[in-house]
């Protein structure tokens, strides 16, 4: 089944006030992780609610995780809750970076069956079109009830590890050509990617003006990747938040994706250290 992936801003402007609807701001920098909350506070599309990705859309790091590990079930649940989403909700989240923030919200909350969407091209798309921008922070209403939360799509180390015996799928790397490829590694201890990945940078689903490209154009050039049906292939980056733009963009263009190696890169170029060293 195909997931729900985009809105535009002409579309979210008139869904805006609405009781059900929440938008999220997912702005993040990776280098600069007070930057997000200080980016909204001189802008932010009305109502949005800021979301602080390294603290509530991740738990904390650890010598054995990735950079961005899932939070635990409970502790999402709560936050989804204090964040005023239940079923009923109509979940709008966006980002400055063309999605690849906030397909990751997206991925987590869409495997709770949250009516979830992104908005396409982002806070510069919506101050393009002379849409509103307020200053002055949203505070969000808790909602009564919990939503039970689970992570099936998230596929563990572990399963990384048996697949080089089982070949059960194929691992796609988001990150850009270079870290790929070894060439340039400023974050994570190793450079270099997973034995036997390929590598579509998730950059490529988006156009010039950081829109998504057309679906029918997204679904001719990842065909030109994919050879097999959705669950014979697993998305990962640098610490499991890009992975999530590919993962959108091929439901976008019709074609069924779910599963993240989350840990990704970070956490695998941790396992090589550890195999040196010992």
């Amino acid at each position: 089944m195909l997931l729900k992936t985009l809105i535009n801003t002409n579309e979210l402007a008139i869904l805006l006030g609405l009781p059900d609807v929440v938008v999220l701001d997912c702005r993040f920098y990776l280098t600069d992780h007070s930057k997000g909350r200080s980016e909204y506070d001189k802008g932010h599309i009305p109502g949005a609610i800021f979301v602080d990705v390294h603290h509530e859309l991740a738990s904390p790091e650890t010598a054995l995780t990735g950079r961005h590990p899932l939070p635990e079930e409970m502790v999402f649940s709560k936050q989804l809750q204090n964040w005023g989403i239940d079923m009923n909700s109509q979940v709008i989240v966006y980002d400055d970076m063309g999605g690849a923030i906030a397909a990751r919200a997206w991925w987590m909350l869409s495997q709770q069956n949250v009516n979830v969407r992104v908005l396409n091209g982002g806070f510069p798309a919506w101050c393009k079109q002379c849409k509103d921008v307020s200053v002055t922070p949203s505070i969000a209403t808790p909602t009564s009830t919990q939503i039970k939360v689970s992570f099936p799509w998230a596929i563990s180390e572990q399963a990384i590890v048996e697949n080089f015996e089982t070949n059960q799928f194929q691992l796609v790397d988001a990150r850009a050509a270079d870290r790929f490829n070894g060439e340039n590694e400023t974050i994570d201890p190793v450079a270099g990617h997973i034995p036997g990945a390929i590598n579509r940078p998730f950059s490529d689903n988006l156009d010039p003006e950081g829109y998504f490209k057309p679906a029918e154009q997204l679904h001719v050039e990842w065909q030109d990747w994919l050879s097999d049906n959705g669950d014979a292939y697993v998305y990962y980056c640098g610490s499991g938040v890009t992975a999530c733009h590919n993962v959108l963009a091929l439901n976008h263009a019709g074609i069924e994706a779910k599963q993240v190696y989350v840990g990704s890169w970070s956490q695998w170029s941790k396992r090589m250290l550890r195999a040196l060293a010992t």
